[in-house]
C-alpha cells in the first residue's frame, strides 16, 4: 500500500471512498466533516446511513451517493469523545482499513480536513501506522492466499492547500513504524522450525547490510568460552544452534557517545526444558522471542528514520528443549558476572539468558539499558493481556517508559523492586536461585535481573508477556504476535537524553 499526498482543488479529488471520523452520539459532527458536507457533499447529509450511524468505536459505515469523483464516504466511529485517545484512534483506524480491504477499495482518500477536531499529538503518524496494522495478515504458510490481500493499493491524502509543515515526514515515520511493527509480528508468528536462532541472526545480518548497521553474532563455542554459563545452560538440550545477535546503530556525529543498549529475550521455542510445560501452555511458545522481535522491528524503524541517538541491541537467542544433555533442576551454573545460580526450574530460562546478557552489556559502556522479555505468566495474572510491567533502578527510566508507552497506546505499569524481595532468591548452595515462590513471581524475576545490571547504569526491565501475544482476533487486530514494544521504543528514542540521565 502506497501513501500519496495530493494537492489539488476539492472538485478534482477522486477515490473509491473518502474517510471521515465520527464521535459517538456527538451533538455536532467534527468541523472538517460538517463543513465538507455543507460545501461539497450535501448528498451525504441526506443519507439514511449517516442518520443511522452511532459512531461506536471501531464500527464503520459506507454512505453511497452521487458525487462526481467520490461516490462513497467511509465513516469511522471513534467512540465517546470523553474516552478518546491514541488507543481508540488506532483501533478505529485499524478496523476501518480492514473494512476497506473487505470492500476491495483500491484507492482510499483521506481529506486532511477530516482531522480537524481530532485533538491528538502526532495524529497523522498514528493514522498511518494504524492503517498498516489494520491490513496485517500472515498467510505465508497457507496454500490458498487471501485474495483481498492487495487492497487497498493506494491511500491519497487530499488537500486543497499545501499540507502542514513536516506532514510528509510524519507520514513517512508512521509508515516506518507500521512496517517495523508488522515485521516484528511476522517474526513472532513464524513457526519455530523456521524462525530459529540462526534464522533471526540471518535476518539481523540482512538488515545490517541494508541500513549500514554493525552486525556480529556469537555462536555456541564463543558463548560458552566467554563464560556466559547461565545463557549456555538454556540451550544445552537443543539441536538448534544458539546465537547472540549484536546490532549497533550510531549516527556519524555520535561516535564515541555511550549508547542506549537494548536487550531482548530470544527464546525461539520454550518447552520448559526438563521442567516441561503442560498441554495448553506450550502450543504458543514460539512467541517467547517477542522481546528480540520487537527490538528487530525497532531497528527497522531506525534504519528508515535515522534518529540522532546511538543504539546497541544484544539479542540472546536459543531454544529451551528437554534432552539427555539438558540442564537438570538442582544444577548450579556460573554466570558471566561470576555469580553462581542454582537452577531450580528450567522453565525460568529467560532470566538466565538475560542475566548474562545484562552483565555482558558492560563491554559496550551503556548510557542506559532497557530489556524486553515475555518473562513471566505471573505478569498476565497481575495485569491481564493488555498491560506490560516495568521494573527499574531509575525513576527517570520508569517514567520515560510509561510516558512513552502511553503516548503511543502501549500501557506499562510499575512493580516494585524492594530489598525485601531479595530473601526469596537466596540459595543454600549458590549465590542465587533462579526462582522464588509463586507469590510475587514477576517481581522475583525482575529482582533477579537487577543483580546483574552493570553498576550505576540506569535500567528498566519490561515484562511484555501479556500484550506481546493475542490469542484470538480482536477489534485491535489479527491473532498472534502484536509487535508490542516497537512503538514504545521508537518514542523512547525520540525522548531520551543519554547525556543527562
Amino acid at each position: 500500500m502506497e501513501f500519496n499526498i495530493v494537492v489539488e482543488p476539492e472538485a478534482a479529488w477522486a477515490a473509491d471512498a473518502v474517510i471521515f471520523f465520527v464521535f459517538k452520539d456527538a451533538e455536532d459532527y467534527l468541523p472538517g466533516f460538517g463543513n465538507w458536507m455543507a460545501s461539497r457533499a450535501a448528498w451525504v447529509a441526506d443519507s439514511p446511513a449517516l442518520a443511522d450511524f452511532s459512531g461506536e468505536l471501531g464500527k464503520s459505515a459506507v454512505v453511497y451517493g452521487s458525487g462526481a469523483n467520490i461516490r462513497r464516504v467511509f465513516l469511522i466511529g471513534l467512540g465517546p469523545q470523553k474516552d478518546f485517545g491514541v488507543e481508540q484512534f488506532s483501533q478505529a483506524v485499524s478496523a476501518a482499513f480492514a473494512g476497506c480491504r473487505e470492500l476491495e477499495f483500491r484507492t482510499v482518500g483521506v481529506p486532511l480536513v477530516a482531522f480537524e477536531g481530532i485533538v491528538l499529538e502526532d495524529r497523522y503518524e498514528h493514522f498511518v501506522s494504524a492503517a498498516v496494522s489494520g491490513l496485517y495478515t500472515f498467510d505465508m504458510f497457507k496454500s490458498e492466499k487471501d485474495k483481498k490481500k492487495d487492497f487497498p493499493e493506494t491511500v491519497r491524502f487530499f488537500t486543497a492547500e499545501e499540507p502542514p509543515e513536516h506532514f510528509a515526514e510524519a507520514v513517512g515515520k508512521g509508515e516506518a513504524v507500521g512496517m517495523g511493527t508488522s515485521y516484528a509480528r511476522d517474526l513472532v508468528n513464524m513457526p519455530p522450525n523456521v524462525a530459529n536462532p540462526i534464522y533471526l541472526a540471518e535476518e539481523a545480518r540482512k538488515m545490517a547490510k541494508k541500513y549500514g548497521f554493525r552486525f556480529r553474532q556469537m555462536k555456541r563455542k564463543e558463548i560458552t568460552d566467554k563464560g556466559l554459563g547461565a545463557y549456555a545452560s538454556v540451550f544445552r538440550g537443543s539441536a538448534d544452534e544458539p546465537r547472540m545477535i549484536i546490532l549497533e546503530y550510531c549516527p556519524k556525529d555520535r561516535e564515541g557517545q555511550k549508547p542506549l543498549v537494548l536487550v531482548g529475550k530470544g527464546v525461539t521455542f520454550d518447552s520448559g526444558g526438563i521442567s516441561l510445560k503442560p498441554t495448553g501452555a506450550i502450543e504458543d511458545m514460539k512467541c517467547d522471542m517477542a522481546g528480540a522481535a520487537a527490538i528487530l522491528g525497532f531497528f527497522h524503524v531506525l534504519g528508515e528514520t535515522c534518529p540522532d541517538i546511538p543504539v546497541t541491541a544484544l539479542l540472546p537467542c536459543a531454544d529451551n528443549m528437554p534432552d539427555s544433555t539438558s540442564t537438570r533442576p538442582g544444577e548450579v551454573v556460573t554466570s558471566f558476572s561470576g555469580k553462581t545460580i542454582e537452577v531450580l526450574n528450567t522453565d525460568a530460562e529467560g532470566r538466565l539468558l538475560l542475566c548474562d546478557t545484562l552483565s555482558f552489556s558492560s563491554q559496550f559502556e551503556p548510557a542506559a539499558i532497557i530489556d524486553l522479555a515475555t518473562l513471566t505468566g505471573g505478569c498476565i495474572v497481575a495485569f491481564g493481556w493488555n498491560v506490560a510491567a516495568v521494573m527499574d533502578n531509575s525513576k527517570y527510566m520508569r517514567n520515560l517508559v510509561m510516558e512513552s508507552g502511553m503516548s503511543v497506546g502501549e500501557r506499562f505499569w510499575p512493580m516494585p523492586l524492594w530489598d525485601i524481595y531479595k530473601e526469596e532468591l537466596k540459595s543454600e548452595v549458590a549465590d542465587l536461585k533462579n526462582v522464588g515462590s509463586r507469590e510475587g513471581m514477576t517481581i522475583h524475576a525482575g529482582m533477579f535481573l537487577k543483580e546483574f545490571v552493570p553498576e550505576n547504569v540506569p535500567w528498566a526491565h519490561l515484562d511484555i508477556a501479556g500484550p506481546a501475544w493475542r490469542k484470538k482476533k480482536t477489534p485491535a487486530g489479527a491473532a498472534g504476535g502484536t509487535g508490542f514494544g516497537v512503538r514504545t521504543l521508537v518514542e523512547i528514542a525520540s525522548r531520551i537524553d543519554l547525556e543527562d540521565i
